[in-house]
């Protein structure tokens, strides 16, 4: 098995829309199906010449999708992918506001919908396709894709500013932020609030506080820590709470989620500034 992962954090003139963007390359002895952690964000797969397969996690035994490059839409449960044996391609972690921005799409029409790259951006998206492939380093194939990403955010009209303070609100409070809270301080209704959240992140943003409240969780639980400890981090009411997200996010236990999770990076991550 030979594995490969550099990662970057992406351009300060990018920030906070774009996160870090991922390189990786994984050869196995034979296909295999993994589990992903819930992303609270969208996911820019540009693959390098080497397609993924994507399952429904709600219906396991319907057959795998399989993409070249896509994107995935913020969807609440965990997803799950499938390779041949090699995945090879790179990763970016999209905020909803930055998709909405770039791909001047509703975002409610991409939740819980992964989607060819061509289908959003045309024949621009297999051209830079085409470049990543033939690029000779991890380095210059994130160029491209900052440089890219740039040029459509610079053009691009801003969220609005409600959406935008209400989607961070959520982030720094990770999850724990009472909606009935954030109205108040913007003023508005619960109904206005929950439309613009869904038009420019793809859920409620009840919904979404609870999905950061898991990936919290999960993340958690991966470390070690007891599980009663991690539900009261988390803010849940007791552990018993904790497990019906689980259940419903990851359609399993804290304790079989864990078993379960599968990474292909065994070894020592190259992070670059």
């Amino acid at each position: 098995m030979t594995d490969e992962l550099v990662v970057r954090y992406a351009d300060r003139r990018l920030r906070p829309y774009v996160g870090r963007l991922w390189g990786y390359a994984h050869r196995a002895p034979a296909a295999a199906q993994q589990r992903e952690p819930l992303a609270t964000g969208v996911v820019l797969i540009f693959g390098l010449g080497v397609p993924l397969g994507i399952a429904d996690p709600s219906e396991p035994a319907r057959p795998a999708v399989w993409f070249g490059s896509f994107v995935g839409g913020v969807d609440d449960r965990c997803a799950v992918i499938e390779h041949n044996g090699e995945m090879r391609g790179i990763q970016v972690d999209l905020s909803p506001l930055a998709a909405r921005m770039i791909f001047r799409v509703s975002m409610r029409s991409l939740s819980r919908e992964v989607v060819a790259l061509d289908d959003l951006l045309g024949p621009e998206g297999c051209v830079l396709e085409e470049r990543l492939i033939e690029a000779s380093s991890w380095q210059e194939r994130f160029g491209l894709v900052e440089a890219a990403l740039a040029a459509k955010l610079q053009v691009a009209e801003p969220p609005p500013p409600d959406v935008d303070w209400a989607w961070r609100r959520l982030l720094s409070s990770r999850g724990l932020l009472k909606v009935s809270e954030l109205t108040k301080e913007l003023g508005c209704s619960r109904k206005h609030l929950a439309a613009r959240f869904r038009e420019h992140v793809g859920v409620s943003p009840k919904r979404f506080a609870r999905m950061l409240r898991f990936r919290r969780a999960s993340d958690l639980i991966a470390t070690g820590t007891s599980l009663a400890e991690v539900a009261a981090i988390c803010g849940y009411y007791d552990q018993a709470h904790m497990d019906h997200d689980f259940r419903e996010f990851a359609q399993t236990t804290p304790t079989a989620y864990l078993r379960e999770q599968v990474t292909f990076i065994q070894d020592a991550i190259s992070v670059c500034p």
